[in-house]
């Protein structure tokens, strides 16, 4: 059974169903899944997805085939494993306090 990656990069949380199963696809994640569960609902190698946008409620009507597309395209399908960017560590937003100098700031007393 040959497998493919879907990454969700819709700002929703993807719950389908396929054969009794519930799949859940979570946003910014990658979830690998049988081909034939892509194929199913995302209509992944299928020329025509009109019949996968109504079936996942993204078109209603025939006007809302090119919004329903651009939803669709917001989920990734690979056949490997994407690799994430991680050029930045998840830490650079966060700036740390400045580190006082030593002797700077504090009173001097005189002596007497």
């Amino acid at each position: 059974m040959t497998t493919v990656y879907v990454t969700n990069k819709w700002e929703k949380t993807l719950v389908d169903e396929y054969a009794y199963k519930t799949y859940t696809f979570p946003m910014n994640e990658s979830v690998e899944v049988p081909i034939e569960i892509a194929r199913h609902i995302f209509g992944y190698g299928s020329e025509n997805k009109e019949p996968f946008l109504a079936r996942l409620g993204f078109a209603k009507t025939k006007n809302d085939i090119p919004s329903g597309l651009e939803i669709l395209a917001k989920f990734s399908i690979t056949e490997s494993m994407p690799v994430q960017d991680r050029s930045l560590s998840p830490a650079i937003d966060q700036v740390p306090p400045p580190i006082p100098l030593r002797g700077v700031g504090r009173k001097v007393e005189k002596a007497a």
